[in-house]
């Protein structure tokens, strides 16, 4: 194992990366039968799969619930561990805690950003990667203060670079057991960066502390648009984006899940944007929610903070899939990253473009620009993409009907 450092300076805060590489084994996923504190990225997110399914061998498969129409999908636990096994972690990062010469967190920001870039390395589709973004703030409920919310941008436009990508899944860092389980009920804590308690948080929202120490509408400014930066590195990511949500997702929290082309969620999640009960107005990405869910619901949102649970914000729209539990939150998220791996890759950055193109630009000028990406994939390598996996379709169908 080689391991190699490498820093990178902005605004306030150090990033320091190192490189390694280590494939991902189930037996290793938990050392000693436990959960190692220092697993992170795709192995921290989803190594409950092996445990959960091996100490379970009666149990082949766990239930996920679709908004759509509300039946069952299965994902069996040999597709999701045969899918790890195939990925090895090459590359992860984070910002260290800023502490002052007491060793006391500074300006509230005690938490980090933190990244891991996992590769699949194939001999005919080329390597495939996969990135885990996890906002680590959990003693204020992974709330985002500015020096945050810059790291987090900087890390995503950084992760947009890398040519291999075909996945980015963002989520937060969960409480540790020994805290209180305590929480509001009505998601007023949102983005107060209080106490995480030992409720789940995927994102609180924007720091209020620091909001409520903002002086003067330029200070306003740079603060707010340093939520809209971030939220909007993954808008441009070029490939699909996935919030992995188990808890409350609030205010600047709920912009970042808009932000992302998919939202998978617990049913325990909730999701609200409070800002009004602070005296400060839903902006920024809160635009997006009416596209997911609709004007008159974005209204229930924005003008009454009102919460919404997981099943209620399935039944909306706002979640994609819902599960019961923490472990088919982990099933379906891989779900989702094996179908993005499987497909074309330029072909879904073709298709992300196309999306996003749909959603802003009038409807001819998207139905023109088709015509465009269609003959582009054509352009760069002469069809050898389309051929490839159009081939296999081919082939399949071929073989279907020998049988038949």
């Amino acid at each position: 194992m080689s391991t190699s450092t490498s820093a990178m300076a902005y605004p306030r805060i150090l990033f320091q990366g190192s490189t390694r590489s280590r494939t991902l084994q189930p037996n290793r996923l938990f050392p000693g039968g436990g959960a190692g504190n220092h697993l992170t990225g795709l192995q921290r997110h989803h190594s409950a799969i092996a445990t959960f399914h091996t100490s379970s061998p009666g149990r082949e498969n766990v239930r996920t619930t679709t908004s759509a129409d509300t039946t069952t999908t299965t994902t069996t636990k040999q597709e999701n561990l045969e899918f790890l096994k195939t990925f090895e972690e090459v590359e992860s990062s984070h910002e260290p805690r800023r502490r002052d010469d007491s060793g006391s967190d500074t300006d509230g920001q005690n938490g980090r950003i933190e990244y891991t870039v996992w590769r699949r390395r194939q001999t005919s589709d080329g390597d495939s990667e996969i990135a885990t973004v996890r906002i680590n703030n959990p003693t204020r409920a992974n709330s985002l203060g500015s020096v945050l919310l810059n790291g987090l941008t900087d890390i995503l436009s950084k992760l947009a670079t890398r040519r291999d990508l075909r996945l980015v899944e963002i989520t937060g860092c969960p409480p540790p057991p020994r805290w209180s389980t305590e929480s509001t009920s009505d998601g007023s804590s949102g983005g107060s960066g209080g106490g995480g308690g030992g409720v789940p948080k995927f994102c609180a929202g924007a720091d209020l502390r620091e909001m409520y120490s903002l002086a003067t509408p330029l200070e306003a400014r740079r603060f707010i648009t340093s939520v809209r930066d971030a939220c909007q590195a993954l808008r441009d990511m070029p490939v699909p984006t996935l919030a992995k949500v188990d808890g409350a997702t609030l205010g600047a929290g709920l912009e970042l899940a808009a932000s992302c082309d998919f939202r998978v969620a617990t049913r325990r999640s909730a999701f609200a944007m409070p800002e009004v009960k602070v005296g400060i107005p839903s902006v920024v990405q809160a635009r997006l929610l009416a596209n997911i869910v609709g004007w008159q619901r974005t209204r229930e949102l924005v003008y009454l903070g009102r919460t919404v649970d997981g099943s209620t914000a399935a039944r909306w729209g706002l979640v994609d899939r819902l599960t019961e539990t923490p472990e088919g939150l982990d099933d379906a998220c891989l779900e989702m990253a094996r179908t993005v791996v499987e497909n074309g890759p330029r072909a879904m950055r073709s298709q992300k473009r196309l999306i996003r193109l749909w959603e802003e630009q009038p409807l001819q000028a998207g139905v023109d620009a088709g015509v465009t990406e269609f003959a582009d994939m054509w352009t760069e390598d002469g069809g050898e993409e389309v051929k490839k996996y159009m081939g296999r379709v081919l082939i399949r169908k071929n073989k279907g009907s020998e049988k038949r």
